[in-house]
Order: structure tokens, then C-alpha cells, then sequence
């Protein structure tokens, strides 16, 4: 039983991130097409009551479909031209999806300014096209992706946090389905159970502190999952720490950790002998 569950919890993974794929191929093909400015091989992308509004800084356009293929013939002659920075694919069901893709927009070869496309896509009548597409300038260049850099911030307040016995930041920065995994082989723990072991600890301001030596970070295509390898110094002195945060609509948050002391190789009969006692 538990097999099944794993096959078919896999194989709605695969489905989810095939589609994406899917959805992430269409419209970097409606890009390729704008950018040659062929309002005819654009034309089987939409809805036909489809809508483009453009929001910027001192007036809105909202066009019709109509009136919107109609500027594509500049695009054709490169005196407009896009390229995709970014793209974020959120799926809902019901044949519904948004897709974020942020831009650079030149003009007759000179970078203009940077921005979002907010495609929303949908299945009318057996065909998946999009719906709708709001558009809007930023002020400056696209919004930097967090770096290393910053991703070590939220890190390392997250180990001050024990030290600094607050409950609340620490066990706040974690996801709903958060997992501990601790040094002992019963220490497999949810959000829920390593804060009710964790809460005494705090209460008498007699928790532990990690530091960091160092630490290795690696992020999805999207940019919304982080995951890393790190090396903390500790109580039982050298450990390795590893982990998962997701980006959520309130920020980076931590789902998963695993904390693992380290042996040396030659030390490991040793140590195996120790166990069994």
C-alpha cells in the first residue's frame, strides 16, 4: 500500500511538472512569435474576446485583441523587441493558469526599460489559450533574485534565533510541513512535534547554538526553491546541516533540515561497535 501511494504521488508530480513544461513552452513560443511580429501566427494564442491592458506609469492602454495584433507589425521591423528575463508558472485546476514572465523591452535595438507580462490562461470549448494579459513598467531594472548572500541572512538568524530563545521567529520562519531531522535515529520530527519538544528549551533560556563555518547555496530555474549544504559548529562539535526553503506569498520559509554528525571513515568500526552496545 505504502508503494502505491509513493507511484502515484510520483506520478502526479511528473503530470504537474510535465504540464508546466507544457505551459512554460507555449508561452515562451507566443514570445518567439510576438518578437517576429506575426500577428497570424499569434492569433491561435488567444481567446478571441482575449484582452491586453498595459498599466503604466502616467496612462493605461486596454486593448482588443484586435487592436493589440495590430501593433505587432512593429515588432517585426525591430523597432520593438522583448526578451524574457523570467518566468513563473502557477497552475490551478479547472484548466486554469498564470503565467508571470518578466521582461526587458528594447526599442530600435536599445534597452528601454524592464517588466511583467500577467498572462492568465484557460480552457473554453476544448482549447487552452490565453484569457487575459496585464502588463506593467518597473521603475528600474527588474527586481534583483536573492543571492547567496541574502539567503544566508535568513539562515543565520534562523540558528541566532535558538540561541536568542525566541520561540516564535524560529519556529514562525518554518512551512506548514516542516521536518527535522535530528542526530538520533527516532529524531524525525514535524513542525507541530519539535515544537512541543523544543518549547522546555526555550522556556528556560537553555537551547543550543549553532554557528556557521560555511555554507553552499542552490536554487530551481524559477527561483523558488533554495536548497544547501552547510558545515556549523556545535556542542558535539563539527555537524553538517542540510535543508530546503520554498518561496511563499509571505517569503522565504524553511521546510525541511537535516542535522548529521560527522565521523571520520577511520573511525566508523569504532563507532559501529559503539552502536550495537
Amino acid at each position: 500500500m505504502y508503494k502505491i501511494m509513493i507511484i502515484v504521488f510520483m506520478t502526479i508530480v511528473a503530470c504537474s511538472a510535465t504540464g508546466q513544461e507544457k505551459l512554460e513552452g507555449r508561452t515562451r513560443a507566443f514570445y518567439d512569435a510576438l518578437n517576429k511580429g506575426d500577428s497570424l501566427e499569434m492569433l491561435p494564442f488567444f481567446h478571441s474576446n482575449c484582452r491586453v491592458k498595459h498599466v503604466g506609469m502616467e496612462m493605461v492602454w486596454d486593448l482588443s485583441l484586435v487592436e493589440f495584433l495590430g501593433v505587432c507589425p512593429k515588432f517585426k521591423s525591430d523597432y520593438y523587441s522583448e526578451d524574457i528575463a523570467r518566468l513563473e508558472v502557477h497552475e490551478f485546476g479547472g484548466g486554469l493558469a498564470y503565467v508571470d514572465v518578466y521582461f526587458d523591452f528594447y526599442l530600435e535595438g536599445s534597452y528601454s526599460h524592464s517588466g511583467i507580462d500577467h498572462f492568465c490562461w484557460s480552457t473554453r470549448e476544448g482549447a487552452y489559450r490565453i484569457e487575459s494579459v496585464y502588463s506593467s513598467d518597473f521603475k528600474g531594472e527588474s527586481p534583483a533574485l536573492e543571492t547567496a548572500k541574502d539567503m544566508d541572512v535568513l539562515m543565520n538568524k534562523w540558528h541566532n534565533d535558538v540561541a536568542a530563545f525566541d520561540y516564535d521567529d524560529y519556529f514562525g520562519f518554518m512551512t506548514a510541513e516542516f521536518i527535522f531531522l535530528g542526530t538520533d535515529p527516532k529524531e524525525r520530527w514535524t513542525k507541530s512535534q519539535f515544537s512541543t519538544y523544543a518549547k522546555p528549551y526555550f522556556d528556560r533560556k537553555s537551547t543550543w547554538d549553532f554557528k556557521t563555518n560555511w555554507r553552499n547555496w542552490y536554487f530551481s530555474e524559477d527561483h523558488k526553491i533554495a536548497w544547501f549544504e552547510e558545515s556549523i559548529a556545535t556542542q558535539m562539535e563539527e555537524c553538517r546541516g542540510s535543508g530546503v526553503l520554498i518561496k511563499t506569498d509571505e517569503g522565504w520559509k524553511i521546510a525541511h533540515y537535516n542535522l548529521t554528525v560527522l565521523i571520520e571513515n577511520e573511525k566508523m568500526k569504532k563507532f559501529i561497535k559503539l552502536r550495537r552496545k
